[in-house]
This record gives C-alpha cells, sequence and structure tokens, in this order.
C-alpha cells in the first residue's frame, strides 16, 4: 500500500516538472526548479558521506522518480541539488575509468554529425557517460586541432605576453594559443 501513495504521489509531482536534459545523464523525470513551499535553502558545501547514503536510499525508496519527495530528506539541499548529484556522482551506472577506443571512435563520428556542442545528445549514444564528459574528452584529447608536440619558442613567448597583459586569466591567455591546451 505504500508503494501506491509513493507513486501516486510521484505521478502527481510529475504532472508539474520538467523533463530531464539527457535521459542518458539522470532518471526522469527532473525536478521543478523551485520547491513549492518554505524558503529555498541551499547548502553551498559538499556533500557529506552521510547525504551521499541518504541520498542512495531516498533514491532507491522512491525509484529515482520523485525528486521532490527526495529532496525532502535533505533540510538543507534543493531538488536540482539532489538531481544532480545522483546523475554527475553517485549513479551507479556511470562509467568513471578509461575511454575505450570504440568510445573515442563514436564520440569522433558524433562530432562530425552533430557538431562540437550538442553534448547530452552525444552522451545518449555513449552508455554510462554524461555530457561534460563527452564534451571534456572531445576538447581535451580527440579534437584534431589540438597541438601535442612540443611548444615552439615563438608559443612560450607568446604564453608569456599574454600572461603578462592577462595575469592569471587562463581562459583569455587561451585565445591568444589557439590548439594548446
Amino acid at each position: 500500500m505504500a508503494a501506491v501513495k509513493i507513486e501516486q504521489s510521484c505521478l502527481e509531482n510529475r504532472q508539474s516538472a520538467t523533463t530531464a536534459s539527457s535521459s542518458s545523464e539522470g532518471m526522469s523525470p527532473a525536478p521543478s526548479h523551485r520547491r513549492t513551499s518554505g524558503p529555498i535553502r541551499r547548502a553551498k558545501g559538499g556533500w557529506t558521506p552521510q547525504e551521499d547514503e541518504t541520498l542512495r536510499n531516498a533514491v532507491k525508496r522512491y525509484r529515482g522518480r520523485c525528486w521532490k519527495k527526495i529532496a525532502e530528506s535533505f533540510p538543507d539541499r534543493t531538488e536540482v541539488q539532489c538531481l544532480h548529484r545522483w546523475q554527475k556522482v553517485l549513479n551507479p551506472e556511470l562509467i568513471k575509468g578509461p575511454w575505450t577506443p570504440e568510445e573515442d571512435d563514436k564520440i569522433t563520428a558524433l562530432v562530425a554529425k552533430y557538431g562540437p556542442s550538442k553534448w547530452s545528445l552525444i552522451a545518449r549514444s555513449l552508455p554510462g557517460r554524461i555530457g561534460k564528459q563527452c564534451r571534456e574528452r572531445w576538447h581535451n584529447h580527440l579534437n584534431p586541432t589540438i597541438k601535442k608536440d612540443a611548444w615552439t619558442l615563438d608559443e612560450e613567448l607568446q604564453l608569456m605576453e599574454a600572461h603578462r597583459v592577462h595575469g592569471n586569466r587562463w581562459a583569455e591567455i587561451a585565445k591568444v594559443l589557439p590548439g594548446r591546451r
């Protein structure tokens, strides 16, 4: 009987929830972005091991379907924070290990098809990977415009001059040295 009540409550919440950005990046439906009662409280610190365990248990209890109910286990966390912690860190279906040559080939083919910006779409074709992982793999390892050879004297001088001008604003410095990461 309790499972029926949980499911009914989740179905009611589902009507007002938005859809997840990518079905491969977590379970759906996604939470609404505001609480319906009480103040919005956001914890700014990292998650504790106890919170992680509580989240695992809540996701199991509600079968990953009712983020509003799941978030009720956390007085200082929002639905979105709970969803993101699950999607990006705790979900046991996530692959966090090394990339296979097959995954690299698939990313390369999908970037050729969709371009280097549709990372959630690309991740759907790579079970266990999320868009952020695919983006970082492409930009840091697979992108053929990345220069992997030794830095030239001219590049080193450009780097030093850019650092003198921009300080530690590395995103600005990177614009001066395309292809270097």
